[in-house]
C-alpha cells in the first residue's frame, strides 16, 4: 500500500493506493494522524487506486469520519473502485459517508458546502 496525502484548496486528500489491511493499518493511522494538524480538519479520502480493504482499514474511515465531526471538520470518500464500493455497501458504511464519483465533484461540492456555511452576519 502506498499512501499519499496533499492539500488541495481547504481540504486534506489522502490517497490510498493498494490494499488497505492489517499489515497496512500503522501507516494509514499515521498518515490520518498527520492530517488532523489542522484547526478544523476536512478530511476527503481519494480511493481510485484502492484495491481492496478489510475490516481494519474500515475502522480507521469510522474513526477518522468520528473524530473529524467532533473537531468540527468532515470527512468524504471520492473514486470507490468496485470491490471496496461492495465492502462498504455490505457494511452499510457507505451510508455513513458522502461519497462522490470523482475527486473533482467532491473538491466542488464540499467547498460549496463550505461556502454556504460561511455566517454573512
Amino acid at each position: 500500500m502506498e499512501i499519499s496525502r496533499e492539500r488541495c484548496n481547504d481540504f486534506t486528500v489522502i490517497t490510498i493506493i493498494g490494499e488497505v489491511d492489517k499489515t497496512e493499518e500503522a501507516l494509514l493511522s499515521e498518515q490520518i494522524d498527520e492530517a488532523f494538524a489542522a484547526d478544523r480538519p476536512r478530511l476527503l479520502f481519494d480511493l481510485s487506486s484502492m484495491d481492496f480493504i478489510d475490516s481494519s482499514g474500515l475502522r480507521l474511515l469510522v474513526q477518522a469520519s468520528s473524530r473529524a465531526h467532533r473537531c468540527g471538520g468532515t470527512c468524504a470518500l471520492c473514486c470507490l473502485n468496485p470491490v471496496p464500493r461492495r465492502i462498504m455497501r455490505l457494511t452499510g458504511l457507505d451510508a455513513a459517508f458522502d461519497v462522490y464519483p470523482t475527486l473533482k465533484d467532491a473538491l466542488a461540492q464540499r467547498r460549496a458546502e463550505s461556502l454556504a456555511s460561511v455566517d454573512l452576519a
